[in-house]
């Protein structure tokens, strides 16, 4: 957004390479995070780039604050103090709900439940109000009513998916509400008709979301079907689905007829209305804001916190475990406030007011079964409804003792979670994490692959979370991420690793541009990029990646990881797509490589082939290089032997030149000084950029050593430059000439 100098973000080009992918991820909260940016920027003169960096690590915790604030503020003035200090401390210690709003982990499921949060409130607010008997009640609940209605259009907008159970809570509750106020207020003064208050909410819902879409989507987006996204599909069901209410809780309630013509009609337009959303998902193939993503999969997004498929194959795989019981235990509020419904001294509009409450609270749960990371809609609801409980019981003629006893179940039920939050025992006490390790080293990795590019495009095909880290860091394009608008990119990831041939995947890989495949040993996600394709992993293009058989148009590339203590067995493997290789010099490479990432096993295994191509002058290089790095003195002193007579006839002048510093590097270690003096001064003066780029850090480190040794130095102050920036930093210190002895 920043470096386009656009306010909405409609496209992007890092994800689906090269073609891109639309975006329909809603602008509300990206232009949150610009705010605290911008504000960064102006106050502190940081660049921009930076103070999205830093607003990241607040922009949640602080949007919590505020919102504590506000909330609290408001529950205070409207259900006393009590119901706001109780709802603030659960906002900070309700588990999962306080996970949502991370420090450094920006993301819009927070704001999404904040909306919810305020859309349920808002409601309950205006029941009571209604029903409190005060004059002018029901102008006064049509403004709050009114207000709902914009709430929960603003949640459409941020999070379709969060948003539409709420909605569909917020109509359950009011038939609960309906049917609960019928059976304990026969009769009294205080039940009033409803229904147009719920045409109202709807209506009011309606334009802010069809306004949503327009802001959002106005001019050139306006075509889509899709309902992942705010659409005006989704006002028209929610203005059908009103007036449904508005009827049904009539009729429960007794207050109106259900026999008119009218109604009739207008009941059936609102059926045609809501009909339009699984007919539109029909349509298009798609499950829309029902689709089960891999977040939903997620409890929390701290580490080590539970993923799976739902609840039950949580519990039964984890069992009734401590993150367990915090998860489930706030639903035993449902208990005081179901024994205050029926509790006959409960005033009319607090019981009224406690039954509507219930309705997003059941549809939560009934979503958390099915994907754990709804439990943050769960507590959402329950934060409500511990609020009007604890309002209910200090308006009620409960005993002192009663009052306290139920506050502080309110209170029990938050502790768990506060203790999940808590640090205490989790994480290493020194040292980084694995998250942690594994995300320094993916930065690392970013920034290498960005060096050994230069200015040329780079596309990588790596696991989803690589290929986010690795544009971010180093501005490199990707194929598969799980962004569900990159249903074209992931499915193209798919078809190359789970291709049966080199040439099918050969094929694709043109097709996409891709420059990179790098595969990771802590994270399977490419595996199962395969297994998705083709349903295994035997005979598909990722089985022969793991087990070397490589394509002569893909080259192994050393990539040095920085050294984290304790996480020393950490790989990473980097593919090239190179011009077809011949096959000494891919086996060469290819030995080399072993070489270089300590795999001395390969490494004589490949020299076994090698001897095949005895008359191949780069061959015995390599092989020269398998042996010195066995220790197999005696060998590699035969082959350098049968390499200076090669090259005393010339046949090393079609030697590419990575093999050629190989050759040189060969020749010194063998003490043939001056031959070895020979081969660098041609590497040295037919040197450029691409040439250092394609060295091996190892060797490229080894030909600076000899250079030195030599006497030698790469002319250009460019390429001088370059041929340092790309060693390590600590490598790089050592051509220091302070630190040269």
């Amino acid at each position: 957004m920043f470096a386009r100098d656009e306010w909405r973000v409609r496209h992007i080009d890092y994800e689906n390479a090269p073609f891109g992918r639309d975006v329909f991820a809603a602008s509300p909260y990206r232009w949150w995070l610009g705010l605290i940016a911008g504000v960064d920027h102006a106050a502190l003169g940081h660049p921009l780039g930076e103070s999205l960096e830093r607003a990241a690590l607040v922009a949640d915790p602080l949007l919590l604050c505020l919102v504590i604030l506000g909330t609290g503020a408001f529950v205070a003035r409207r259900f006393g103090a009590v119901s706001a200090a109780i709802l603030s401390l659960a906002m900070v210690a309700c588990f999962p709900f306080a996970a949502q709003f991370l420090p450094g982990a920006p993301d819009d499921q927070g704001f999404a439940g904040i909306l919810g949060i305020w859309s349920i409130l808002t409601l309950v607010v205006g029941l009571r109000v209604l029903h409190s008997g005060a004059p002018a009640a029901a102008s006064r609940a049509r403004r709050w009513f009114c207000a709902a209605g914009v709430v929960g259009g603003l949640g459409l907008w941020a999070n379709v998916g969060k948003e539409v159970p709420i909605l569909a809570g917020l109509a359950l509750g009011a038939l609960v509400a309906a049917w609960v106020s019928r059976i304990y207020n026969r009769g009294a003064s205080i039940l009033q008709e409803v229904g147009p208050l719920w045409r109202t909410w709807a209506f009011s819902g309606t334009v802010t979301a069809f306004l949503a879409y327009l802001i959002e989507f106005f001019p050139s987006h306006m075509g889509s079907w899709e309902l992942r996204a705010v659409h005006p599909l989704l006002g028209l069901a929610w203005l059908g689905a009103g007036e449904g209410v508005a009827q049904a809780s009539g009729w429960i309630q007794g207050t109106r007829s259900g026999r008119s013509g009218r109604n009739w009609i207008v009941g059936v337009l609102a059926l045609i209305a809501i009909g339009g959303i699984p007919l539109t998902l029909w349509l298009t193939h798609s499950w829309g804001f029902l689709a089960v993503e891999l977040p939903a999969m997620h409890l929390a997004r701290l580490p080590d916190v539970a993923g799976a498929p739902n609840l039950k194959e949580w519990i039964r795989r984890d069992g009734f475990t401590p993150i367990v019981w915090a998860t489930l235990l706030p639903l035993f509020i449902l208990g005081p406030a179901i024994w205050l419904i029926k509790r006959g001294s409960t005033a009319a509009d607090d019981r009224i007011a406690l039954s509507f409450a219930l309705g997003p609270i059941f549809v939560a749960v009934g979503f958390a079964c099915f994907e754990i990371n709804w439990w943050n809609g769960v507590d959402a609801a329950l934060l409500i409804l511990v609020v009007v409980i604890i309002s209910t019981l200090l308006r009620s003629d409960c005993s002192k003792s009663g009052r306290w006893a139920w506050g502080l179940v309110s209170i029990v039920v938050i502790i768990p979670g506060a203790i999940q939050l808590l640090p205490l025992g989790s994480g290493p006490k020194n040292g980084l994490s694995q998250v942690e390790a594994f995300g320094l080293i993916e930065r690392d990795l970013a920034r290498w692959l960005r060096q050994h590019m230069g200015n040329e495009e780079a596309v990588v095909l790596a696991t989803p979370n690589q290929t986010t880290t690795l544009y971010y860091y180093g501005g490199l394009k990707g194929l598969g991420t799980l962004d569900w608008e990159n249903r074209e990119g992931l499915g193209a990831a798919v078809r190359i690793l789970s291709a049966t041939t080199p040439e099918e995947a050969f094929e694709l890989i043109n097709r996409r541009g891709v420059t990179h495949i790098i595969i990771p040993s802590w994270d399977s996600y490419l595996d199962v990029y395969t297994q998705l394709g083709l349903g295994k992993m035997d005979g598909s293009f990722m089985d022969r990646l793991h087990h070397w058989t490589i394509p002569p148009w893909l080259r192994p590339v050393s990539y040095l990881l920085p050294t984290i203590e304790g996480f020393e067995g950490a790989t990473i493997i980097v593919f090239e797509v190179v011009d077809d290789q011949d096959d000494a010099v891919a086996w060469s490479r290819l030995a080399q490589y072993f070489i270089d990432s300590g795999q001395l096993d390969y490494a004589a295994g490949a020299g076994q082939t090698l001897r095949r191509f005895p008359g191949d002058l780069g061959a015995l290089v390599a092989r020269a290089q398998v042996e010195i790095a066995r220790g197999d003195t005696e060998t590699f002193n035969r082959t350098v032997a049968t390499i200076l007579p090669r090259i005393t006839a010339g046949r090393d002048r079609r030697l590419p030149w990575d093999r050629r510093v190989s050759l040189a590097i060969v020749l010194a270690q063998a003490q043939h000084l001056d031959e070895a003096r020979s081969q660098l001064q041609r590497c040295v003066a037919e040197v450029d950029g691409s040439k250092l780029r394609s060295l091996s850090t190892t060797s490229l480190y080894h030909m600076q050593v000899l250079a030195k040794a030599l006497g030698l130095q790469i002319q250009d102050p460019e390429l001088r430059e370059l041929s340092l920036d790309l060693l390590p930093a600590d490598v790089r210190n050592r051509f220091n000439p302070q630190n040269v002895q």
